[in-house]
């Protein structure tokens, strides 16, 4: 009876600390991970990462924008998006929403900055937006070397989705580049919180850029929600 009671606590306990079979998408990334990867990509990645992040990757990544990550990035950029600090939210978003030219875009394209900032401030559902609907250029315009930071992080955690959706889609790129490098915040976030979308993308496809910069800059919030806003 004791050797049978033993026997019974022991399987218990090795089952209790078995661990939890693999999903079908976690063996499918793992299979791109060890396939499909450039060397020094995923050298980058399993020398780089944070742990947890990694942990992110290889477990909800769709395995079609894993293997952009691990076949296009530059590896100081997948490096960046794998590294302490990194919210797993946004990293699971960036892996799941992503299209994969939008994530390749990037991944490549970005400074390097920017990229941690929108890795580690966007709100999820703002940064699903910006890579499921956004332009390339539009994106790559947007993640440039030169915006100011805080003008980013206004459009990546203070916008409407439909208004960032519209800012990324159909603005002309010199003046998206003129929002995010010369408007106030304060006025950004009106305009992206205020405006109606078509009025919004009138004012980024046919504005000239130095009357759009005034604008960003000089109005009162009042006045630049009654300027992009029908009565």
């Amino acid at each position: 009876m004791f050797l049978n009671n033993g026997l019974t606590f022991c399987l218990a306990a090795l089952t209790a600390a078995a661990p939890a079979p693999q999903t079908a998408n976690e063996v499918a990334t793992r299979i791109v991970a060890v396939s499909k990867s450039k060397p020094e990509l995923l050298s980058a990645a399993v020398s780089q990462a944070d742990p947890d992040l990694l942990r992110v990757a290889l477990t909800h990544a769709d395995p079609d924008l894993l293997e952009v990550a691990l076949t296009k990035a530059k590896a100081n950029l997948l490096g960046i998006a794998l590294t302490r600090g990194v919210k797993a939210n946004l990293l699971r978003a960036a892996l799941t929403e992503a299209r994969p030219d939008t994530l390749e875009t990037a991944l490549t394209a970005a400074d390097p900055a920017l990229l941690t900032l929108a890795l580690t401030e966007a709100v999820p559902e703002l940064l699903g937006v910006a890579l499921k609907e956004a332009d390339i250029k539009l994106l790559g315009t947007a993640l440039t070397r030169g915006v100011k930071p805080e003008l980013l992080a206004t459009a990546l955690t203070q916008s409407r989705p439909d208004t960032l959706a519209t800012a990324l889609t159909v603005a002309k790129p010199n003046l998206l580049y003129v929002a995010l490098t010369q408007a106030k915040a304060e006025l950004l976030k009106v305009a992206l919180q205020e405006a109606e979308t078509a009025i919004l993308g009138v004012a980024l496809t046919a504005s000239r850029p130095d009357l759009l910069a005034i604008a960003l800059q000089d109005a009162t919030p009042t006045n630049l929600k009654v300027a992009l806003t029908s009565a």
